[in-house]
């Protein structure tokens, strides 16, 4: 069995040579339901905001009822000024508290709503083969909040799935049709692994203030910047560089595992550094594909396989390890790529990189297994 990653919070950052997960996340008081919904031939996502109680102790309380033909959800819990948020409980129909350490399965430290975050948290259904999105009333029960949302998708469930993605662009140095190559290594890697990605025409966002942006979704322009992407699709920001102490080497992060969907917010899509992924004034193609395509499987709710220490691993049971003890060759306390060729590095997820000799010999990073692959096809923001 995999040791479950006891740390998920509200940054997920691919980096040249290290992983770093910044800390992120969520009263109450009776609230209006409303909900939006997107339509399709197989499957409808709706969006709605869950009236909460206050229980005698002291935890606010909501429930929710999945349909007979439910596939997958995503509940939320959101904080006002940043503030810490994170769900205390999520009972299923058969009063299976799925956040429970006693619990079998159970998605305790591994879901983001189980561990407080900066703003946000939420608990991903299905996050593993080992969950599903049970037909019943849902109970939850949390301490730090300001409102909870459910995106629910119901319908006929998913041989295959296609995911509508939008692309964004900021600053001057590159425009949008220069990312047309990177977008279509990430569709391909997509595509080979069952998986049908939708691409919008690039926007192009002229604001200055946009170009670098902090790495923290928090930030008041990074926010500001995420909050205008589209609800119907994965928002996908290249940005120009990173701004800030901290930033040197990141190639991309995502605003959550997963962030939100269907909600316009500030979690509500990825950053993908164009100044990393280039020498000179050239982008390197399938790397930033590769990011893309890792930082939007983060944002649907991936992890990875492997963690740079080499000793912590995803919840899924059939992606790779690449154990420490085995593979950290040059005993630096972290697994690379090559260190862990043949033990999951092929990955998309996988938590770093190959280098650049690597890369120049060949070598890529476009496979997922099977239950990355599920995770993906009952995403709620998939068709």
């Amino acid at each position: 069995m995999k040791t479950k990653l006891k740390l998920f919070l509200t940054c997920f950052i691919l980096i040249t040579t290290s992983l770093l997960l910044v800390a992120g996340c969520a009263k109450k008081e009776s609230i209006s339901t409303t909900t939006s919904s997107q339509d399709n031939s197989t499957s409808t996502f709706a969006v709605s905001e869950i009236t909460q109680t206050l229980g005698d102790d002291g935890y606010y309380n909501g429930s929710f009822v999945v349909p007979s033909n439910g596939i997958s959800f995503i509940l939320s819990v959101f904080k006002d000024n940043n503030g810490s948020a994170a769900f205390y409980s999520l009972s299923d129909p058969d009063s299976t508290d799925i956040l429970s350490s006693s619990s079998t399965p159970t998605l305790y430290g591994a879901a983001s709503g189980s561990t407080s975050g900066k703003g946000y948290a939420n608990v991903l259904v299905p996050q593993s083969s080992s969950f599903k999105a049970k037909a019943g009333t849902w109970t939850f029960k949390y301490i730090l909040g300001d409102r909870v949302k459910l995106a629910l998708r119901t319908g006929n469930f998913p041989n295959a799935a296609t995911i509508v993605v939008q692309p964004y662009i900021t600053g001057t140095t590159w425009s949008a049709a220069d990312l047309n190559g990177a977008l279509s290594v990430m569709s391909r890697i997509y595509s080979a692994n069952g998986i049908t990605l939708s691409i919008n025409s690039t926007i192009t966002i002229s604001d200055s203030q946009y170009a670098t942006v902090s790495k923290d979704f928090t930030d008041t322009t990074t926010s500001a910047l995420v909050s205008q992407g589209s609800t119907n699709a994965v928002n996908l920001f290249f940005i120009e560089d990173y701004a800030g102490s901290g930033s040197s080497g990141i190639l991309g992060n995502a605003a959550g595992m997963p962030g939100s969907m269907g909600i316009a917010n500030a979690w509500n899509g990825v950053l993908n550094s164009l100044t990393a992924h280039a020498s000179g004034s050239t982008l390197n193609e399938q790397l930033l594909g590769e990011t893309a395509a890792h930082e939007m499987g983060h944002q649907l709710g991936l992890y990875h396989p492997t963690e740079a220490n080499g000793t912590t691993f995803d919840i899924l049971s059939d992606t790779a390890e690449c154990s420490k003890s085995s593979r950290d060759n040059d005993s630096n306390g972290e697994v690379s790529a090559e260190e862990c060729e043949g033990f999951g590095a092929e990955n998309v997820m996988f938590w770093t990189p190959w280098s650049s000799s690597s890369r120049s010999a060949g070598k890529k990073q476009e496979t997922l297994s099977s239950h990355q692959r599920q995770v993906l096809k009952y995403s709620p923001i998939a068709k």
